[in-house]
């Protein structure tokens, strides 16, 4: 070993053969040795040349250091209490720690302020998927605001909240999140691609129109631009033995090579790799939003010990300890309240917009936020166990999901390759090669492939914020086409706790009484109808008797004993059971209740029935809403099933109106019944409890569970409602309605420019340069009609604000115009708003047709007087020439009218509703409020 001092501060160490390998025992013992000295600051390992670089602080001279060194090595040869970060080489072949407090870390603060922070560790270097998963975890952070991580910087910038957590607990954080995050283990993509094809679009549009020598140098930054492009198509051809779209690309780059036109190429590349870096961004972002909707987990709680709270890290909380949580803190695990009483905001969990009131013996669940008072809490699971943790897990794997509709599309879009292929021969022959060349780029599949994921991100980002989880995605799918929802009973369409319907009184005992006796006797359970009956008894107002020697027999009741009195609770068995002397109406009152579907309990006092307490079915809020409501959703059956008698069952399914019933159904019995409708070629949607009736709910085309978040890990339905509101049901229709409709969209998005291109190349002169921006334009508005599900919910979905915001920035642009001229050019009708749509399309249009031929004057490739003519000939009708055109639209294309104006109007309601008309436009026609708004 040899030890030098290169400069003050400083002391290097060479020729430690265990400093080679230091993830090693020995370089750990060794690094845990020297932080254990107060003064040592950095440490530096090369572990090629076995050196390691020691700084202190430089007041301690060299010497010292060293003889502290020896001393330590000495007195502890291992040190378990330092906690060493993850030891790994950076791009420079260094291993670098760094002393903060007592906080050891491969991260150093570059710079800091308060609120802000920016860390740098190297290892980040081009690791693109090691940055995603430190923003996934510092997702989680409670109290960090915003960040970014940056591969090609090596730093990570958090704004955070300094009353929430210290750069010590960030350092924690960002060690624990390298600590988890896997590793791409594939190379590191060029995170320049977009930069790089944008400079040889540049390059390509000087050498065709000013500089001709730079030709070669754009061809060859255009091949290395295509390179994705060809190994897609390669692995296409070779690995998965099809011709599909990517081949399509491979032959549009080589034949814009053999050309010479090597601007649309060019423009090509760039098209793709925008693609790619909006749906990358966009899915991230989505994911994003997705992930962290159920809120964010704090890394610190409060332990409960002997009377003092002491802050601990969360890792350190085991079940069964005691937290506390104060007024505006995150509850840092789940349990049930042990001890006080406040107010929670679990709206980030269920869905309720109204916080709730706890306590003592209540459940209460992580992330979610304590408004008012202070709880002790009993905790029952914590980190990544809570229910908040695993519904995070749950929406990750459901993000993944495949629609359908999306193979579908790329299927369809692959089979079309081969006729493409043969229209581009017959284009060859007809119109040459620029034209040939325009039909090999009109793909159907690249569009799809973007836009379909991003849609179903949108449509879970929607649902998570409304408090429906997800856990397959064929439900969202799937429930677009059920035509047949069957309720069970017991639990969904009626509480669970039964509600108070008459007390029989057979002594001189009146009916407060009897209940007075009854609650007594049943405060201290648990069970639905002790629950009943207490809940009876406190809206009387009275103090609870006092009890003594409680006894209870499961299945029949519990005794006690009260002011000296035996007092018996139950069925008439445990009555009969006890020898208490009961009249004979009661057999009669028992079987007329249960006739009604209602149950009944006897009371009896010192060996005599004073009373029965006759319970009956609460039917849920809004049952009745629900069923109408789904009925206008084109649901054609609503069906009923219970295990319950057949009077009563018959009653309810009367009462609510529905379809058919299903009497005395044993739960294991209850498959059959759904295979029984769909052997009748129907799609059901199967309603339960999620536990009782976990074979019906996998028999279902798509199965609904109420149980909410306690039981989310073990449901087997596809879909569970965080909070045990029907309604989520209609929501949930109109959700899957609008994916489907979206995709569909998107799908004729890309479709029609597409056609049109191909027309356009045989009879319009089309080339490379009007193929390719037809066809990436149509891939990026399909791109976007993927993000509008998100938006079209986004006033009610905190989550999704931005997506709003952009969709609202995007109408304003649509609508904004010279104005000046509004009032020569407006609709013949301007208080119609679909004439108004029309008229505004119509202006629209007519300057994308203006802008798109001055571009072909100037491009090849685009023709740009045809373009003209038909900007002419939009604006040729003058004031009625929107008329005119909504008139033939509405003729000739009815349904596409329809669904344009609907979104066109779902824009202008959410503008109006955001950004309400000043009084100064108050007196100007709809045209020109538009204009002036926007």
């Amino acid at each position: 070993m040899q030890v030098t001092y290169p400069r003050d501060g400083a002391l290097r160490i060479a020729d430690l053969g265990f400093l080679a390998m230091p993830e090693s025992q020995d370089a750990k013992r060794f690094l845990a040795t020297l932080f254990k000295i107060p003064e040592v600051t950095r440490v530096e390992i090369a572990p090629e040349r076995q050196i390691a670089e020691i700084h202190f602080d430089r007041p301690l001279a060299p010497r010292e250091m060293a003889r502290r060194m020896g001393a330590q090595t000495v007195v502890a040869a291992a040190d378990e209490e330092t906690r060493l970060p993850v030891l790994a080489t950076d791009p420079s072949g260094l291993v670098r720690l760094h002393r903060y407090g007592e906080v050891i870390s491969s991260w150093s603060i570059v710079s800091e302020m308060p609120g802000r922070v920016r860390f740098r560790n190297a290892h980040l270097y081009r690791k693109k998927q090691l940055c995603q998963d430190i923003e996934r975890e510092l997702m989680t952070v409670f109290g960090v605001d915003r960040f970014k991580v940056n591969p090609q910087t090596c730093s990570a910038l958090i704004h955070f909240d300094p009353a929430a957590l210290d750069r010590w607990q960030l350092l924690e954080c960002l060690e624990m999140a390298l600590r988890h995050a896997q590793e791409d283990p594939s190379p590191a993509k060029n995170n320049h691609e977009l930069l790089v094809c944008t400079a040889a679009a540049g390059l390509a549009a000087v050498a065709q129109f000013a500089a001709p020598a730079l030709l070669v140098p754009a061809a060859a930054l255009f091949v290395y631009c295509a390179v994705p492009t060809m190994i897609g198509a390669w692995d296409t051809l070779f690995k998965e033995r099809r011709i599909g779209v990517d081949v399509l690309d491979a032959i549009v780059v080589i034949a814009c090579l053999f050309t010479l036109e090597i601007f649309a190429g060019a423009v090509l590349a760039w098209c793709l790799s925008f693609g790619r870096m909006l749906l990358e961004r966009a899915q991230e972002d989505s994911r994003r939003r997705l992930i962290n909707v159920f809120g964010k987990q704090p890394r610190t709680a409060y332990l409960y010990r002997d009377g003092v709270e002491i802050l601990v890290p969360l890792d350190q909380v085991r079940p069964g300890d005691i937290i506390a949580a104060h007024t505006g803190e995150v509850i840092a695990a789940d349990g049930v309240v042990f001890e006080g009483d406040a107010l929670v905001d679990q709206h980030v969990l269920t869905g309720e917009a109204v916080p709730v009131e706890k306590q003592a013996g209540d459940k209460v669940y992580a992330s979610t936020l304590v408004i008012g008072g202070r709880l002790l809490i009993t905790v029952e699971s914590a980190g990544r166990e809570t229910a908040t943790a695993k519904i995070s897990a749950i929406l990750n794997d459901t993000a993944a999901f495949r629609l359908t509709s999306q193979s579908k599309g790329e299927a369809l879009a692959d089979k079309a390759v081969l006729p493409t292929l043969g229209l581009a021969s017959l284009g060859l022959a007809a119109v040459g090669v620029p034209g040939a060349t325009a039909i090999v780029n009109c793909d159907f599949g690249t569009g799809i492939r973007m836009a379909a994921p991003l849609a179903l991100l949108s449509s879970l980002s929607v649902c998570a914020g409304r408090g429906m989880l997800i856990k397959d995605g064929r439900a969202l799918e799937q429930m677009d086409e059920v035509d047949t929802v069957l309720f069970d009973k017991t639990g969904t369409l009626t509480h669970e706790r039964p509600q108070l319907h008459r007390v029989h009184c057979f002594t001189d005992l009146d009916q407060d009484a009897v209940l007075t006796y009854a609650a007594a006797a049943e405060q201290r359970l648990e069970h639905p109808i002790a629950a009943a009956i207490v809940e009876s008894f406190r809206a009387l107002g009275r103090p609870f008797l006092k009890t003594d020697q409680s006894s209870f027999k499961i299945g029949y009741g519990i005794s006690v004993h009260i002011d000296g009195d035996p007092v018996l609770v139950g069925s008439s068995r445990f009555m009969a059971l006890e020898d208490a002397k009961a009249p004979p109406s009661v057999a009669t009152i028992e079987q007329e209740a249960h006739g009604e579907g209602h149950s009944i309990v006897f009371v009896a006092v010192a060996g005599q029935v004073v009373g029965a307490i006759e319970l009956a079915p609460k039917l849920r809020e809004g049952v009745r809403e629900v069923i109408a409501g789904l009925r206008e959703r084109g649901v054609r059956q609503i069906v009923i099933i219970s295990g319950d008698h057949d009077k009563p069952t018959r009653k309810l399914a009367e009462t609510l109106g529905v379809d058919r019933y299903f009497a005395e159904v044993l739960p294991q019995d209850k498959a059959r019944y759904v295979e029984l409708l769909q052997a009748e070629g129907r799609k059901v949607c199967f309603v339960g409890d999620g536990i009782n009736d976990s074979i019906a709910l996998k028999r279902a085309n798509v199965s609904v569970s109420l149980r909410g978040a306690s039981t989310v890990a073990t449901d087997t339905a596809q879909l569970v409602f965080m909070e045990s509101d029907l309604w989520k049901l209609c929501e949930f229709r109109d959700i899957a309605r609008e994916l489907d409709k979206n995709v569909n969209l998107s799908w004729q998005i890309i479709l029609v420019p597409n056609l049109l291109c191909i027309g356009g190349a045989f009879f319009l002169g089309f080339g490379v340069m009007a193929s390719v921006l037809a066809n990436n334009v149509a891939a990026i508005a399909a791109l976007a009609n993927g993000l509008r599900p998100r938006g079209m919910y986004a006033s009610e979905t905190g989550s999704a604000k931005a997506a709003a915001g952009s969709i609202l920035t995007a109408a304003k642009g649509l609508l904004r115009g010279p104005g000046a001229s509004d009032q020569a050019s407006a609709p013949a009708s301007e208080d119609d708003p679909d004439s108004l749509m029309s008229h505004v399309a119509l202006r629209r249009g007519r300057g994308f047709f203006i802008w798109a031929g001055l571009a072909g004057l100037a491009l090849p490739g685009i023709p740009g007087w045809p373009l003209l003519i038909v900007a002419v000939a939009l604006g040729a009708g003058g004031k009625f020439g929107g008329a005119r055109l909504d008139r033939w639209v509405r003729s000739r294309f009815p349904q596409v009218r329809a669904e344009a104006l609907r979104f066109a109007h779902m824009l202008m309601d959410d503008l109006d509703r955001r950004f309400p008309d000043p009084p100064a436009l108050a007196g100007l026609s709809p045209t020109l409020r538009i204009e002036a708004r926007a």
